[in-house]
């Protein structure tokens, strides 16, 4: 075989062995492109739904929602209720102490941080009632707090923060930021 022979039948490999490779990377590019659909749907989802978390086999919270997605991936892990939430809270005796609600709330897992946002309202076990449009529950430090709007009503008082507030967990120490409010005060009358 001379020289250009063997360059003319190099060249034709060459060119079919790209051609094969270009067939391969079609199906290859949507076998990519369905792992990649795949990657970005929810690992769980579910409708009317309730969650129970506990610990040490009490339970700590219900949680109630009418939709619910779970995402777990290696750089975002978290649950969202995109159609709202209704958490119970429990005290170690299983008793109710208190209630969370809004219209979209979303947990992110490894911070045990809740977001909860749109008409959101906290009762504690004394009654003492929050409402806001945005509230974070920082579950490892028992904080919650907002840099909205808050207001506090209480045994006829109603407190405002128009800057947010911050507070345990239980709304029993809450800091207000910008505050007003009306407060109920007794009469005395004077005696003659």
């Amino acid at each position: 075989m001379s020289v250009s022979s063997r360059i003319l039948y190099m060249k034709s490999i060459i060119v079919l062995l790209g051609a094969i490779m270009l067939l391969a990377c079609k199906n290859d590019i949507k076998e990519v492109n369905a792992l990649a659909e795949r990657e970005k749907r929810p690992d769980m989802t579910g409708e009317n739904l309730e969650l129970v978390y506990s610990d040490s086999a009490r339970i700590k919270y219900r949680v109630l929602a009418p939709e619910y997605i779970k995402v777990n991936r290696e750089k975002e892990k978290y649950e969202e209720f995109p159609k709202g939430i209704h958490v119970l809270s429990y005290d170690p005796a299983g008793k109710m102490i208190g209630s969370i609600k809004a219209k979209y709330a979303k947990k992110l897992e490894d911070e045990m941080l809740w977001e909860a946002r749109n008409e959101v309202v906290i009762i504690n076990a004394e009654g003492k009632k929050l409402e806001t449009e945005l509230l974070y529950w920082d579950m490892k430090k028992e904080l919650i707090y907002s840099d909205r709007y808050v207001k506090l009503s209480a045994d006829g008082q109603i407190i405002e923060g128009n800057n947010g507030f911050h507070s345990d967990q239980n709304l029993n120490h809450p800091v207000f930021e910008n505050i007003s409010g009306s407060i109920e005060v007794e009469k005395q009358q004077r005696k003659q």
